[in-house]
């Protein structure tokens, strides 16, 4: 008897699976969501592969300066030939275990070349992802994860004897208003960061202090005045609501900015300090002759606790990469109460919630043990706003920042020297992620009139 034709056809498609209504997808890779900020998650998922296969799946971006950045993780397909990297443990590559971010943290360069601050001042940053078999690249996909919103608005500042960048919200109103303090490392904030803080909904104004033009050259004898000034210049703007402003610093702009919160707590609606210290040091540089002190008062110098050891950054070869905490806890240990005492900063004068976070591998100096100290001061002060410790193990100097980055550059450059940041770089990410998303929460709680857009 003869088949139908469509009988047959029935048939030659169900041995030959020629239909492409029911032909089974090919290799994929999807990483979603795409085109958001970059302090949110990212779901990366392989599939369309055999079961038990054995992959490589790999990340590249590029900074600024063309360099590429790549990651990469081995991974072996589930049952169902997938793998989520929210679950499935990579075994090789440049990361291992489970990490759902372990692509974008631990991106590295193919040399050795130091770079300090990779994709430092990025509007974005564009990721292209994909999976390999066999050697063979089978499926690839791009995502951009936005670190500065295209909608919001920087403003250049150089007025009043101030000097630094101010960073709009997207769309138009008031917002609280923070003031943004960078570290020794150039004395002007990763923009970066300022754009990340001012999409949640804050006016933040960079401060930079010394390292431009109309600026000292270097970190000494900063007035602690000009710190003031900028806040109160901050809270005049027509831009921001209230009449006090947060403060973010970290390192050395910790240590500057725990100073002008204590020195002018009505000013302050809270405090974050990254990696900061108890106690005021004396200016980058400075130590190897006759040391001043990194602030002033009044054209007075703040008083510091002066190094007892010569293996500071200060004394390191230039390029050399050091590691400088040593020095930092030999001084504390060497000085006596009444110095201590003198130089130590008045943070139970502070008058609002204050957020500290350091790494307990901080290869600068000893953020941990000078957070704690800073900590017990302001809770034997009574402060009722209360503060706050998070302490990373593992973890380096880098614990503040943008979320995501590549952790694997730990090298600071230090005037004439280059100082190791320290820390495991998993676990310094690992910090980064949740410091930013307790500072958002800190400033949203103590100035609750902040907007997301």
């Amino acid at each position: 008897m003869r088949m139908s034709i469509g009988m047959a056809c029935a048939v030659a498609l169900l041995l030959a699976g020629c239909s492409a209504h029911h032909e089974a997808p090919g290799p994929r890779i999807t990483a979603t969501p795409d085109g958001v900020s970059i302090a949110i998650p990212v779901d990366v998922v392989v599939e369309g592969l055999a079961a038990g296969d054995a992959v490589r799946v790999w990340a590249r971006t590029y900074d600024r300066r063309g360099q590429a950045w790549e990651s990469s993780g081995e991974f072996v397909t589930d049952g169902v030939g997938q793998v989520d990297l929210s679950t499935a443990a990579s075994t090789g590559g440049t990361y291992t275990g489970v990490d759902p971010h372990g692509l974008f943290w631990s991106m590295r360069l193919a040399d050795d070349q130091p770079v300090p601050y990779p994709m430092m001042d990025a509007d974005d940053v564009v990721v292209r992802l994909g999976v390999d078999t066999g050697g063979v690249t089978v499926a690839s996909t791009t995502l951009r994860r936005v670190v500065r919103d295209p909608a919001g608005q920087v403003l250049p500042v150089a007025e009043a004897g101030l000097v630094g960048d101010l960073y709009l919200p997207p769309g138009s109103g008031v917002w609280p208003g923070v003031l943004l303090l960078g570290g020794g490392e150039g004395g002007r904030p990763d923009p970066a960061y300022a754009s990340l803080l001012a999409a949640q909904g804050y006016v933040v104004f960079g401060l930079a202090y010394f390292g431009l033009p109309g600026l000292p050259d270097s970190l000494a004898r900063i007035p602690v005045e000009y710190g003031l000034s900028a806040a109160r210049w901050l809270a005049d703007r027509p831009e921001v609501s209230g009449d006090r402003v947060g403060v973010v610093g970290t390192a050395k702009g910790a240590e500057y900015g725990l100073l002008l919160a204590s020195s002018e707590p009505s000013r302050f609606a809270a405090v974050v300090a990254h990696a900061p210290s108890d106690v005021v040091w004396p200016a980058p540089g400075s130590t190897a002759g006759t040391p001043v002190s990194s602030w002033t008062r009044a054209d007075d110098d703040v008083p510091f606790l002066r190094w007892v050891s010569s293996r500071g950054a200060s004394s390191a070869a230039a390029g050399q990469a050091v590691q400088s905490a040593e020095s930092y806890e030999q001084a504390v240990e060497a000085a006596s109460r009444w110095r201590l005492a003198a130089a130590r900063v008045h943070v139970e004068q502070i008058t609002g919630p204050v957020l500290f976070t350091s790494g307990q591998a901080d290869g600068v100096w000893p953020s941990a043990p000078q957070a704690q100290r800073a900590l017990s001061s302001i809770e034997a002060g009574g402060n009722p706003y209360g503060a706050r410790l998070l302490e990373f193990p593992g973890a380096g100097h880098l614990v503040g920042g943008v979320p995501d980055l590549p952790t694997t550059r730990t090298a600071i450059p230090y005037g004439p020297a280059v100082v190791e940041a320290g820390g495991d770089p998993a676990a310094t990410a690992a910090a980064v992620r949740e410091t930013f998303a307790a500072t958002v929460e800190l400033l949203r709680t103590a100035m609750p009139r902040g907007r997301v857009q």
